[in-house]
C-alpha cells in the first residue's frame, strides 16, 4: 500500500508541474484560440457551476538569483495576475511565508519550484537542483533580461557591437523579496511563482530599458506581434481555470465547451492516474492480503500449542467458577496482542525500509526537480489502519483456538500432563 500511494502520488506531483489535475486552459487569441481575456470572458466562466476560480494571468521567464552568491538561481515562470485572485491564496496554501501585499515587490514561489547551483564550464553552464535550500535565509535579486554567459568580459563580439550601437544594457538586476513558497493545496501549482500587479508596472518600466525585451514577448495566429492597449492597465493574454475537485474536472471541462470555449486539460491523465493508482493498489493489496492469511495461520498454530501446553491451567480456571466468556476473552486478547505486536514491528520494519529507498532515490536523482522524492510513502492513517487491521487479524485468528479452549472438559484438562 505503501508503495501504491507513493506511485500515485509522484504520478499527480508530474501532472501538477504541468500545470495540475484541476485546471483547464482556456484556448485564448495568445495560444491558438479565439477567446479575448475580457471581463465579459471571466464572468461567463465563473458562472459555471464547479469552478473554484478563474485566473487570468500574462507570464515571462525570469531568474531569481541569491543577491550574495550569484552560483545559484531559482528558475522558472514567473505570472503576474489580478490582485483579487491573489487575495484568494490563504495561509494553509503556503509551505512557509505570507501572503503578499498589493504593494509589495516580493514573489510567491510555485509548490514545483527548486533552487539550483550552477555550474559554468567551457562557456557554458549547468544547473544542479538542491533538495535542503533554506529560501528564508538569503537576499534575492530579479533578473530581467538575459546575460550571456558566454562572454568572458574580454573578447569583442558581435553582441558587444550591437550593445554600443544600442547603448542599452542586456539585463538589469533589482532586489526582491520572497514572499513564501506554495504548497500542494493552492489552487497554482508546478513551476509557476507569481507577483502582484503593481511589481509588474514596475517590472514594465525596467523592461524599456533593456536592448531586448523581456516582457510583453507575445504574438497572434499570423505571427505578429500583440499591440498592448494601455500602459496603465496589464493587457492579461491567458485564462486557467481551477475546478474544486479532480472528480469535477470531465463535468466542468465539458460545461465550459458548451458556453463556447476552446479548452485544454489534464482531465485524461487524471483518469489514467486513477486507473494506474486502482490497478496498483489491487495488485499489492492481493499481495498484501497474502501476506496476512500467513500471519494468521501462524497465529491459530501459535494460540492451539499455548492450549495444548496449558489445558491445566484451563482445567483450574473451570474449576475455581471461570466462566465460557473469561476463557474466551482471555485468548482473544492473547491472540490480539499478538498481533498488534506484530503490526508495531511490521510497521517499523517498513518505516526504516522505506526510509532507506526514498534516501536512494533521492541521491540518485532520478527524481531530481520533482516536490517529492518519496517513493514509499505511509501517512499516519496508514500507519494506523495497518497496525488495527494486524490486530484485527489477531483477535479473528485466536477465535478458532479460543472455541476450543472454552470445549475443553475440565476434568480432561486436570489430567494432562
Amino acid at each position: 500500500m505503501a508503495f501504491a500511494l507513493g506511485i500515485n502520488q509522484k504520478q499527480k506531483d508530474m501532472i501538477d508541474s504541468f500545470g495540475g489535475l484541476t485546471s483547464i486552459t482556456i484556448l485564448t487569441e495568445n495560444n491558438g484560440g479565439s477567446t479575448k481575456v475580457d471581463e465579459a470572458s471571466i464572468s461567463k466562466l465563473e458562472q459555471i457551476k464547479g469552478v473554484k476560480v478563474v485566473v487570468p494571468y500574462k507570464s515571462f521567464y525570469s531568474q531569481i538569483l541569491l543577491k550574495d552568491d550569484e552560483s545559484y538561481s531559482i528558475d522558472g515562470e514567473i505570472q503576474v495576475v489580478p490582485d483579487k485572485v491573489i487575495d484568494k491564496i490563504t495561509s494553509d496554501m503556503l509551505d512557509w511565508g505570507s501572503k503578499m501585499n498589493k504593494s509589495e515587490d516580493k514573489i510567491l514561489l510555485g509548490s514545483q519550484v527548486k533552487a539550483s547551483k550552477i555550474k559554468r564550464s567551457n562557456g557554458g553552464y549547468s544547473e544542479e537542483p538542491v533538495n535542503d535550500f533554506d529560501y528564508q535565509k538569503h537576499k534575492y535579486i530579479l533578473r530581467l533580461g538575459w546575460r550571456d554567459e558566454s562572454d568572458d568580459g574580454v573578447n569583442f563580439t558581435s553582441k558587444d557591437e550591437q550593445n554600443n550601437e544600442d547603448n542599452k544594457p542586456q539585463f538589469v538586476d533589482l532586489a526582491v523579496e520572497l514572499a513564501g513558497k506554495m504548497n500542494a493545496k493552492s489552487f497554482i501549482t508546478g513551476w509557476t511563482s507569481l507577483i502582484n500587479e503593481n511589481f509588474y508596472k514596475k517590472l514594465q518600466k525596467e523592461d524599456k530599458k533593456l536592448a531586448n525585451s523581456q516582457l510583453n514577448q507575445n504574438f497572434d495566429n499570423q505571427g505578429k506581434p500583440i499591440e498592448h492597449k494601455s500602459r496603465d492597465k496589464i493587457d492579461y493574454d491567458n485564462l486557467k481555470v481551477v475546478v474544486g475537485d479532480v472528480d469535477d474536472l470531465k463535468n466542468v471541462e465539458e460545461q465550459i465547451r458548451k458556453a463556447g470555449f476552446q479548452t485544454q486539460s489534464e482531465a485524461g491523465s487524471a483518469e489514467e492516474v486513477k486507473k494506474t493508482s486502482l490497478v496498483i493498489t489491487l495488485i499489492l493489496g492481493g499481495i498484501g492480503s497474502v501476506a496476512f492469511i500467513v500471519s494468521a495461520i501462524g497465529i491459530i498454530n501459535t494460540m492451539l500449542m499455548s492450549i495444548y501446553e496449558r489445558q491445566k491451567e484451563i482445567g483450574v480456571m473451570k474449576v475455581i467458577g471461570a466462566s465460557i466468556g473469561d476463557i474466551r476473552s482471555m485468548f482473544l486478547i492473547e491472540s490480539g496482542f499478538i498481533g498488534l505486536f506484530g503490526g508495531i514491528v511490521g510497521l517499523i520494519i517498513s518505516l526504516a525500509i522505506g526510509l532507506v529507498i526514498n534516501k536512494l532515490a533521492a541521491n540518485s536523482g532520478i527524481f531530481a526537480g520533482e516536490a517529492s522524492n518519496k517513493i514509499i510513502l505511509i501517512p499516519i492513517w496508514l500507519a494506523i489502519v495497518g497496525v488495527g487491521f494486524s490486530s484485527m487479524v489477531g483477535v479473528l485468528a485466536g477465535y478458532i483456538p479460543a472455541r476450543r479452549a472454552t470445549k475443553l472438559s475440565a476434568i480432561e484438562a486436570l489430567r494432562a500432563n
